[in-house]
């Protein structure tokens, strides 16, 4: 085998053209530059104007303490996720775009679902790094065995589709007389380094599953105390459920409240399905008939009784989930409005709502829908315009009680109105969130729908 400090340099290390990127992720890649901090994009250089997955980005060591600070001087707020080695997570929510961006930081090269197999690789990619456009990237051929190990050992040796190119290109660029062949060749045995290759140029894709396994067995052997007491350890510790540091630490809740039709329950389950922690969606009121409502009903107060005992279950479980850092959204919280004339006025009603104001969390974010009562809506029930308008007037009313409260106008179209929504709990998070609203004017015009706000 030829001495690997003797081989020739790759003209493929410099191509000269800079990669399109995404303003939010460029602004994070300067600066990480403007910090003065080595860094390398690990993977995924030509994926970054949408990027479909995480950006992958590699520290110097005892560097990520720093990132928290330096990141969300672009607006990328990190999560906390226990269990996963050195990686440390960030995103950041384009509005406008309608787009999650997230960064994956790491000290370390580890690999396995658990990173379980730590290398020594990091300081040498580091040091041997060049640089395209704004990007810092490991040499070529260095990247090139990164991603055919991540595609052994962290994937198993599964290739999607969508992965293949990617997978050629990498077998095609890698070098048996690479530093990381030469170390892999010492960890898993001699001449593993020029098979694998072999086997991927093959394009033998369905085959690589039993050389992973090989190759997993081989790391295992080498340090199996170790291996083992790291994958118990960040399993354990997975069971965590990730969440935000410093005030957030402890979940964060988000209500949303407004008359019925008006997009609610739609805006509440995007909240609850787009976001990058665990979410749960949690009634707080009045829910659908049950299994057993027709009988209990009919015992006096039976109606009432019900109510209270689901409103007492669904705060507890949302303090629970609160507890374990999740996001919780929260239908019918305590601020809203009965419609005027139904039972939601009556003493019975003020005991349900006096109830719901005790037992229920206090939302950190509360966005009151809001629309002249001209507007009708889907599913109003038939109600006259006048007694919209009068909800509406004791929705913001009461809205003005709560000091972190949001008004959209729900007469722009749904898209538009859930980005703003995403938008204002994401920077509610970060601490970049647009004043909370006094309130929309009462007798403001608001567009028809379908019309440009």
């Amino acid at each position: 085998m030829e001495d690997p400090t003797n081989r020739q340099p790759d003209p493929g290390e410099w191509s000269g053209e800079q990669p399109d990127i995404h303003p939010t992720i460029a602004m994070a890649l300067r600066a990480l530059d403007a910090s003065g901090l080595p860094w390398v994009l690990l993977r995924g250089e030509d994926d970054l104007v949408r990027p479909r997955g995480d950006v992958d980005i590699l520290v110097g060591e005892g560097q990520s303490q720093r990132m928290d600070a330096l990141l969300a001087g672009v607006g990328f707020r990190r999560v906390l996720a226990r269990g996963h080695g050195s990686h440390r997570f960030y995103f950041n929510y384009d509005a406008e775009e309608d787009l999650w961006l997230k960064l994956d930081i790491v000290s370390e090269i580890s690999f396995g679902r658990f990173q379980q197999w730590h290398t020594p690789l990091a300081g040498g990619c580091l040091k041997r790094r060049i640089r395209n456009g704004l990007l810092w990237l490991p040499a070529t051929t260095e990247q090139a065995w990164l991603q055919l190990l991540h595609t052994m050992l962290d994937k198993g040796g599964a290739v999607r589709p969508e992965q293949m190119e990617t997978v050629r290109v990498a077998g095609a660029l890698a070098s048996t007389y690479d530093f990381i062949a030469a170390y892999v060749d010492r960890q898993v045995g001699p001449g593993t380094a020029a098979e694998l290759l072999k086997l991927v140029r093959s394009g033998s894709f369905d085959d690589f599953r039993d050389p992973a396994l090989r190759m997993a067995s081989a790391l295992t052997r080498n340090a199996p105390l170790r291996t083992r007491l790291t994958v118990l350890r960040n399993r354990v510790l997975r069971l965590l459920s990730p969440t935000f540091p410093s005030r957030f630490s402890r979940g964060l809740v988000v209500g949303v409240t407004g008359p019925e039709g008006a997009g609610r329950t739609t805006l509440l389950h995007r909240l609850w399905e787009n976001f990058p922690i665990h979410s749960r969606y949690m009634s707080l009121g009045r829910q659908g008939p049950g299994r057993w409502d027709s009988w209990i009903t009919r015992i006096p107060g039976g109606r009432r009784g019900l109510t209270l005992i689901r409103q007492l279950r669904g705060a507890l479980a949302a303090k629970y989930h609160c507890l374990r850092g999740h996001k919780v959204v929260a239908h019918r919280p305590a601020y809203d409005i009965p419609m005027p004339g139904s039972a939601g006025t009556t003493a019975g009603s003020r005991t349900e709502s006096a109830t719901a104001f005790a037992l229920g969390p206090d939302p950190d974010a509360l966005l009151v829908l809001d629309a002249p009562g001209r507007i009708s809506f889907p599913g109003n029930g038939g109600h006259l315009a006048e007694v919209f308008e009068i909800r509406r007037h004791a929705h913001l009313k009461k809205a003005k009680r709560h000091p972190r409260t949001w008004v959209p106008d729900v007469a722009q179209p749904q898209p538009l109105l859930q980005r703003a929504a995403t938008g204002t709990v994401v920077g509610q998070l970060a601490g970049s969130a647009p004043g909370p609203a006094e309130s929309a004017q009462p007798d403001s015009q608001a567009p028809e729908p379908g019309e440009q706000p």
